[in-house]
């Protein structure tokens, strides 16, 4: 559900004339021939391609489970080591061919022989069996409370296409069909142009819908064009200046009136589970955030409160650690954890002066992608004010900052500080944020901590939402707080600037679910190529504020 008149267009309230919001009255509740939206993906673009395309047992939800039904139509879990899946019958590949239990029990074969190492499921899966056309069952070496998030992204491919590439790119992607453009998976839609891997992508990428698509009537739009290279100034400009240029896209929190007041674009925000991971650079040869110290002070010099009403412009919450507290589990474990920046404020001015001749004179290599630099703006001017001086590396791709970081632990880099926007891929599950500490994974730029790795090996041991859960997240939160191994910034909203011609509801989760997107008939791609847009709808209309889910 959603709520109008929403005011937070600042640090204040501002009020605002509004036209009146038509919009469901005028939507097209069939796919038009010609539909096309155009969106933005500067964070995981190859996820969120990945989830547009293929079909997974489970389906990515923001819901408390962080799944729902998708292939599967039900699961039953015999014991700690046992659970079987029906499957939905009739559904068609997007060759057009069938998908059963073989399909399942092929992919998952290809799957163990060079499976993706990002979470536990590689160690733990021991066998996938057919047990009738349209049941499967899944054996475990060990109890795995993650299984149900992790098959939210393993993908079912066609046999031709298994038999052609199989299933792992070579480094380990979630999504190896996005790759190369071909009718291979069994999402919604098609991907007929362009490739997203990760560390390798195209500009811009092009979605068909999927004729076979099994949830009737969807995709209620043809086509997709994907940008994934964008800079923050061509996507504000091209989404609220320029009918038809770009209809869906992220905006700097501080952008937010310009999308109020644009002809063409709406503002959207809504809570989210999405963390922005800013990594020391533990293993920098020499590296001054080798030291604890210097590590809790930059913490402590950042005043969240202020940060999170004049660079967020409120579209957030203070989060003592960079896991979202968003998280149920870590809500719970941070309840009563204070950030470094509260904690030495209520110390005063002896505690600020301590933190000046700690950091006084410190020069730090940042490496951010540019969309991030209205928030650097903000931890620069609060950084100055102890003696810390920033040199930036920016770039406007993801996979810059892939490359720096993935390296890293192989070869180390010479940036400090390095800011990557962690959406969350793990579907309302923390590990999405936790990942980062486990010193065996490229991810991490942490040196080795083997108290860390402990709870890390026991929190795939227990299950999701459960007591013994919260319980070793709580540890897990707890030691990267009081360890320091990331710049604590607040957990952010999602803010979009979209086209007022267009209906949906985004994920708090990395999920953007366009197959259920609806244009109305004032939309630039399905009015009448003759027709100008209406005066009267270029007025402001209100923001859309989301509820969590």
């Amino acid at each position: 559900m959603f709520y109008g008149l929403f005011y937070w267009l600042n640090a204040g309230e501002t009020t605002l004339s509004y036209r009146e919001d038509d919009t469901e009255k005028e939507l097209v509740h069939t796919r038009q021939k010609g539909s096309h939206i155009k969106v933005f993906f500067p964070t995981m673009p190859y996820i969120y391609l990945s989830k547009l395309i293929n079909g997974t047992l489970v389906r990515s939800s923001s819901d408390i489970n962080g799944w729902e039904y998708m292939l599967a139509s039900s699961y039953e879990k015999k014991d700690e080591l046992t659970y079987e899946f029906s499957l939905r019958e009739g559904i068609l590949f997007q060759d057009g061919t069938l998908f059963n239990a073989d399909s399942v029990v092929e992919n998952f074969a290809f799957f163990q022989k060079d499976p993706f190492v990002y979470s536990d499921i590689h160690k733990r899966l021991k066998q996938v069996k057919k047990i009738s056309e349209y049941k499967v069952q899944f054996l475990l070496h060990k109890p795995y409370g993650m299984l149900l998030n992790d098959l939210t992204t393993i993908n079912i491919y066609s046999h031709a296409y298994l038999q052609k590439k199989g299933w792992s790119t070579g480094e380990g992607s979630t999504s190896n069909n996005t790759q190369e453009a071909g009718a291979y998976g069994l999402g919604p839609y098609i991907l007929v142009d362009g490739f997203a891997t990760g560390r390798y992508q195209t500009p811009i990428i092009q979605l068909k819908a999927n004729p076979y698509y099994y949830e009737q009537g969807m995709p209620y739009i043809e086509n997709i064009t994907i940008f994934t290279e964008l800079t923050s100034k061509e996507a504000i400009s091209m989404a609220l200046d320029k009918e038809g240029a770009l209809d869906i896209a992220p905006i700097p929190f501080n952008k937010k009136v310009e999308t109020v007041l644009s002809k063409y674009a709406r503002l959207y925000t809504k809570p989210s589970t999405n963390n922005i991971s800013i990594y020391f650079n533990m293993l920098k040869p020499e590296g001054k955030l080798k030291d604890k110290r210097i590590r809790l002070a930059l913490n402590k010099a950042i005043n969240q409160q202020n940060l999170l009403n004049f660079v967020y412009k409120k579209e957030g919450y203070l989060a003592p650690t960079e896991a979202s507290v968003n998280y149920r589990s870590v809500a719970r474990a941070t309840r009563d954890l204070k950030t470094w920046g509260e904690r030495a404020k209520e110390k005063g001015e002896i505690a600020q002066k301590e933190l000046f001749e700690t950091l006084n004179g410190l020069h730090l290599n940042v490496v951010t992608m540019e969309r991030f630099m209205f928030l650097w703006q903000g931890i620069e001017y609060q950084l100055k004010q102890y003696g810390v001086s920033l040199e930036y590396t920016i770039t406007p791709s993801e996979k810059e900052i892939y490359e720096q970081l993935l390296t890293n632990r192989q070869s180390p880099k010479e940036w400090d500080i390095l800011t990557w926007g962690n959406d969350d891929w793990c579907s309302n599950h923390p590990w999405t944020a936790f990942f980062a500490y486990r010193t065996s994974d490229k991810w991490s730029a942490i040196e080795q901590d083997d108290t860390m790795q402990a709870y890390i090996e026991h929190f795939f041991d227990v299950e999701f939402q459960s007591k013994a859960f919260d319980a070793i997240v709580q540890k897990i939160v707890q030691r990267a707080y009081e360890e320091a191994y990331m710049l604590f910034v607040p957990s952010p909203n999602i803010v979009l600037a979209v086209n007022k011609e267009i209906f949906y509801e985004p994920s708090s989760v990395l999920l953007m679910p366009l197959w259920k997107a609806k244009l109305t008939r004032f939309h630039w791609s399905i009015r009448d190529p003759n027709t100008s847009y209406p005066k009267e709808r270029e007025l402001p209309m209100s923001p859309l504020r989301f509820n969590y889910d």
